[in-house]
């Protein structure tokens, strides 16, 4: 008798500890989701914010020691200097604009590294038409704010294509 009574109180027990991962793995899917999409939202911001000529915006979704490389170049550009450069580009290609997909999201703790591939697109011959004067693949590694917002901290690219007409 006295057995059945410790398995009657034994049994619930095994079964709450064997139930607790579960729990943690569904917040975890959530947080994660929670967390993609506000990544997007920066890297959606920042793309709009340059393709609208917007570059006061684009400050906004760089961190405050953002650092950026590009394959080609030996120097790493702040946020200052990304911006200036961007303008130029601008003013240089002021037809063109950016098209992006984000190909994949890894976040880990207030890190997020987001893979991208880009094209600078330019009016084409045909009416209406856009072809890639510039293509990209990047690495973009965002950092968590205090506001539970994110801004982009590193960024690398490597070129994948590039027309030059000069």
């Amino acid at each position: 008798m006295r057995t059945r009574q410790n398995l009657i109180f034994f049994l619930p027990v095994i079964l709450l500890f064997s139930c607790t991962k579960e729990v943690p793995e569904n917040n975890k899917k959530i947080i994660r989701s929670v967390d993609d999409v506000s990544i997007s939202k920066t890297i959606d911001g920042f793309f709009s914010s340059y393709n609208s000529s917007n570059f006061d915006s684009l400050a906004f979704y760089l961190d405050a020691d953002y650092k950026g490389f590009i394959a080609d170049s030996d120097d790493a550009v702040g946020p200052q200097s990304t911006i200036n450069d961007l303008k130029q580009f601008r003013r240089r290609y002021s037809e063109g604009k950016w098209e992006y997909k984000i190909e994949e999201i890894n976040t880990s703790g207030d890190f997020a590294e987001v893979l991208t591939t880009a094209s600078f697109m330019m009016p084409g011959p045909a009416k209406g038409s856009l072809n890639p004067a510039y293509s990209e693949r990047s690495i973009r590694i965002l950092k968590k704010q205090k506001d539970d917002g994110w801004k982009i901290f590193r960024y690398i690219a490597i070129p994948t294509f590039s027309y030059d007409s000069e």
